[in-house]
């Protein structure tokens, strides 16, 4: 645009001096106006482009903080993320020992129930096996001399009369045993 601007005012410039024959100083002067506002706007032109450098480069290093800003939060998410991700699996593999423990805890308890109904339901049979092997042993003194004391008794008893002695009466001939069993029998009716 620049190059515009100075081939126009050159043009101007150059038309100037050769239409006009020396002595017009009104051209002189309009040329010189002319090169005089060209050279202001040109001035202007310069200190736009270099406000427009400088906003240019503002705006690029905003740019770049930007960048810079989200690359540091997404390095700090990423961190996070693998944190939560580690405390996850901590968390998984504390879940799993915690299931397995229970399942193991389930088993054990189970097994000491069933052991219990089995001692429970075995020990008649373990308590008759005790008692026969007691019977298939040699008898000790004690044994014998109390076998021996029970044969005497029931030798003796078997050889006593079966009639009670004559000085009792007789369990028939008492009124009071009459009058005694008929009084159940009344009730029974």
């Amino acid at each position: 645009m620049t190059r515009l601007v100075f081939s126009v005012a050159g043009t101007v410039v150059l038309a100037g001096l050769v239409g006009c024959g020396g002595g017009d100083d009104r051209l002189a002067d309009l040329a010189s106006q002319v090169t005089h506002e060209q050279a202001q706007q040109n001035q202007r032109l310069a200190d736009a482009s270099k406000a427009i450098a400088q906003g240019s480069k503002q705006l690029v290093e905003s740019d770049a903080d930007a960048r810079r800003d989200v690359i540091q939060l997404q390095q700090d998410l990423r961190q996070d993320q693998a944190q939560i991700g580690h405390q996850r699996d901590a968390l998984e593999v504390e879940r799993k020992a915690i299931a397995r423990e229970r399942r193991t805890d389930s088993a054990i308890g189970s097994g000491l129930v069933i052991l219990g109904l089995i001692v429970t339901c075995l020990a008649p049979l373990i308590l008759a096996g005790i008692a026969l092997l007691g019977l298939w042993g040699q008898p000790t003194q004690e044994e014998e001399s109390h076998i021996l004391v029970e044969e005497l008794t029931n030798t003796f008893v078997s050889e006593q009369p079966s009639h009670p002695p004559a000085l009792l009466p007789p369990a028939a001939s008492s009124p009071d045993r009459h009058l005694s069993s008929e009084a159940p029998d009344q009730d029974l009716e």
